[in-house]
């Protein structure tokens, strides 16, 4: 499955790039996320819990970063595995400043297989969507944070983040 998308973040590229490769940052960010936490320069484990339609699952694996350009450029590799199945996924991520803000473009692969795989692509894009959404309004929010400001992530607060942006 190939994905693919743009997504603007009013805070400059420099600190979207920092959480982006924050570990700790990250890891509030990325939805389902239970632990990410760096093993050698720029790979990290990673255990998620995940689902698209009716299987859902926990999943453990490597997320590693690699053509790191600062603060424009990086490529992500990632493999996780778990009973519902198997992920395999290679992106990229380009950060361009757009006004005061940042545009994020993305782009990558994806491969599944067990039954994660057997749940219709429509449903998995529409996955991959939603779950990219909260991804960035989540980095939005946290680059936005005073700091030491606890910043709270989840599905409802990721919808009245959206909604509060179109009305902006």
């Amino acid at each position: 499955m190939k994905i693919q998308g743009k997504y603007t973040i009013n805070v400059n590229p420099e600190r979207v790039f920092e959480i982006l490769t924050d570990p700790e940052a990250l890891g509030r960010c990325m939805p389902g996320t239970q632990e990410l936490t760096l093993t050698e320069e720029n790979t990290y484990s990673l255990a998620i819990t995940a689902g698209v339609g009716a299987i859902k699952g926990s999943y453990k694996g490597t997320v590693k970063l690699d053509d790191l350009r600062p603060p424009e450029h990086y490529r992500m590799i990632v493999e996780v595995k778990g009973k519902t199945g198997f992920v395999k996924g290679e992106g990229e991520i380009d950060l361009a400043t757009e006004g005061d803000g940042t545009q994020i473009t993305y782009s990558g692969n994806v491969q599944m297989g067990g039954p994660v795989a057997s749940v219709g692509q429509r449903l998995h894009s529409s996955t991959a969507k939603l779950m990219t959404r909260q991804l960035f309004g989540a980095i939005e929010a946290e680059a936005k944070a005073a700091p030491g400001e606890e910043v709270k992530h989840g599905v409802v607060r990721d919808i009245m983040r959206t909604v509060k942006r179109k009305k902006q």
